[in-house]
């Protein structure tokens, strides 16, 4: 970040400390982005990348920082972002991930026609553009063969032009991968089997094929296609939770423990406490919550998340879990309406935020609302809403749950006042 007549610069693939030359993307009335064209003079705290890729492919932005930069500045992004929210509150640091390259189990692949094949990787940032990859730093050895193998079965298989991407994702600390083919409209009916042949032959068999625009419609089906992961449970136990290749992950197992468990510890639940938790997924939060004593309402818009949820829900905790399957806006003002009362709620919407929830959340008034968020934007837009419903912020902590990404999770955890 720099500045320029007088406004922020954002300037794609430079390090603090950089002195180079940029081009101008973009100019808007408080803020500008350019791109580095040359560096002339390196920071000390620049490494090499060590990716061929880095600069065209969107998936990195900070290979080129050392690791304790990115955690400074992602820090310094957050302190930013709830700069009118933090008076009065407690900012702590930023937990780092471990490791932060090789983390990834989960990737979103897309795929376009070419004359030899297909292509298969990211797009370029801000662009549609496709990076053609033959592996990603931010997988790991096992994952990139796997990927290597997919990739080479499709570029060789005259179906996968039907192709408009996949989802390739690995269970936790085995090698049991899950496969989401998504084709494009007017695929031809045969087609769906023959992908399904190619992933086998790429030793995918736990794979579907749906089309893009609608996955529960499963055209080809082999093996299970889902994952498990791990979660710290009571002492001396762990929490194994399922999940459907189409239900939402986190990508870093390890960091994804962390942030569960400092919301559980954010929040503290008292035996026999109302909870709510909106956006519930496939129930990372609920079922820990519930294991402290919580009783917990979980609601989920995804058909597919909501069935892993219920799918989850059969340790003793179970019976402490009320599931529903719907949108998290409507379910927060109908409970309101029926008159329920929670103690907490938790909230951890995807990226645009969970604006359409904070109308039905105060008026359902509870005492403690913690947010999960990865998008600070999103976040300080709802904060400044939650603020006027009368809340206040009490703690935030960062988690770095995408390395060498501008990418941040956040907790906060707010008051009723």
């Amino acid at each position: 970040m720099a500045h320029h007549e007088g406004k922020v610069l954002f300037v794609a693939q430079a390090v603090p400390g950089d002195k180079v030359l940029c081009r101008l993307e973009k100019v808007k009335s408080s803020f500008a982005e350019a791109r580095v064209t040359a560096v002339l003079s390196p920071s000390p705290r620049r490494v090499e990348p060590k990716c061929k890729y880095f600069g065209h492919c969107g998936g990195c932005q900070w290979l080129a920082a050392e690791y304790p930069l990115q955690l400074e500045q992602k820090e310094a992004l957050v302190r930013q972002a709830l700069r009118a929210h933090l008076p009065g509150a407690k900012m702590e640091p930023i937990v780092a991930a471990e490791p932060d390259r090789g983390y990834r189990h989960r990737g979103d692949f897309h795929v376009r026609p070419s004359g030899d094949g297909v292509l298969v990787g990211f797009y370029m940032d801000a662009s549609h553009r496709l990076v053609n990859l033959d592996l990603c730093l931010l997988f790991d050895r096992a994952f990139n063969d796997r990927y290597a193998s997919l990739r080479k079965a499709l570029r060789s298989c005259p179906t996968a032009g039907h192709l408009a991407g996949f989802t390739l994702v690995r269970s936790e600390g085995r090698e049991h991968y899950a496969l989401h083919l998504r084709l494009l409209d007017g695929t031809p009916p045969e087609e769906p089997l023959r992908l399904l042949r190619a992933a086998e032959n790429a030793g995918l068999a736990n794979a579907l094929v749906t089309p893009l625009r609608d996955p529960s419609n499963v055209l080809a089906r082999g093996g299970e296609p889902s994952v498990t992961y791990f979660l710290a449970g009571r002492p001396g136990g762990s929490i194994e939770l399922r999940a459907d290749v189409r239900s939402f992950t986190q990508a870093h197992y390890a960091l994804n423990r962390s942030l569960v468990d400092s919301a559980v510890e954010f929040l503290s639940p008292s035996p026999g406490e109302r909870l709510l938790d909106l956006y519930s997924g496939i129930g990372n939060f609920t079922i820990p919550l519930a294991e402290g004593g919580g009783e917990v309402t979980a609601v989920e818009s995804s058909a597919f998340a909501h069935a892993d949820a219920e799918a989850n829900a059969t340790r003793p905790c179970g019976g402490r879990i009320r599931h529903i399957h719907g949108d998290a806006g409507p379910w927060a003002e109908r409970l309101a309406k029926d008159g329920e009362r929670f103690d907490a709620v938790l909230l951890d919407p995807p990226r645009t935020g969970a604006k359409e929830a904070i109308p039905g959340l105060l008026r359902l008034a509870p005492q403690r609302i913690l947010y999960v968020s990865c998008n600070l934007p999103a976040l300080e837009r709802d904060l400044g809403l939650l603020r006027t419903g009368g809340y206040r912020l009490l703690r935030c902590r960062p988690f770095d749950a995408f390395p060498q990404t501008y990418g941040v999770e956040t907790l906060a955890l707010l008051a009723r006042t």
